[in-house]
């Protein structure tokens, strides 16, 4: 019979083995994947629709390029001359973005972090999202809110920026620039170091859905792992 000691040795060898098993995996498990790739990078070598996306990796477009990626059954698209790394996160997944545009849409069961000049734009739980964020300039966003408000969050500071408009916000500055005197409506700047402003509607009809509309179609096959 086999001494207790060499029972709960056992015991932990199987455990161990188990739990980085487990890690391993989770490790390696890409967090998208490309679907479509034109004047993109993934780090350092071309990028192509298949290709998996896993925690850390660059994503990246020339001038004129353009990146889809799917994770889950949402999606999200870089416009040119744009730079973001992705992470997984409970239900969803986090984007750090560089430079440039994204733009992604999410069903009511994930979540979509964005961060862009230490601002966190996050769709809401149980609700269906589309929505565009483009750094301008340092510390100047602009977040289309199409479909489904939008928590929107600096340091201290968190505001609500309900769907169907366009805003322009500048960080650590509530003054509005002389060239955007014509933007439109300033809204919620009083005591705050972040100046918003409307300058427009969500765009509407067939074209502001189109990423909406993928993400509930057919999915078609994708590579599970990088070749």
């Amino acid at each position: 019979m086999p001494s207790p000691s060499f029972v709960l040795a056992s015991v932990f060898v199987v455990s161990y083995a188990a739990f980085t098993a487990t890690d391993s995996g989770a490790a390696t498990e890409p967090v998208a994947i490309l679907t479509q790739a034109s004047g993109a990078h993934l780090d350092d070598q071309a990028a192509s629709p298949g290709l998996s996306v896993f925690e850390g990796e660059r994503v990246q477009t020339d001038s004129g390029g353009r990146a889809s990626l799917r994770f889950g059954s949402s999606s999200l698209a870089l416009l040119g001359s744009s730079e973001a790394t992705l992470t997984r996160v409970s239900r969803g997944v986090h984007i750090d973005l560089s430079s440039g545009t994204v733009r992604f849409a999410a069903n009511e069961t994930q979540i979509v972090e964005v961060h862009a000049e230490d601002a966190t734009i996050r769709s809401q739980d149980g609700r269906v999202s589309d929505a565009t964020i483009t750094i301008l300039q340092p510390k100047v966003l602009q977040i289309e809110a199409r479909r489904g408000s939008l928590d929107f969050t600096y340091r201290r500071e968190f505001r609500m920026l309900p769907e169907g408009q366009v805003y322009r916000i500048y960080l650590d500055t509530p003054d509005r620039p002389d060239s955007e005197a014509s933007a439109g409506g300033q809204i919620g700047v009083a005591g705050s170091k972040v100046a918003y402003y409307i300058v427009g509607a969500g765009a509407a009809g067939g074209i502001a859905w189109v990423t909406y509309a993928a993400i509930h179609g057919g999915n078609p096959p994708l590579s599970p792992t990088k070749p």
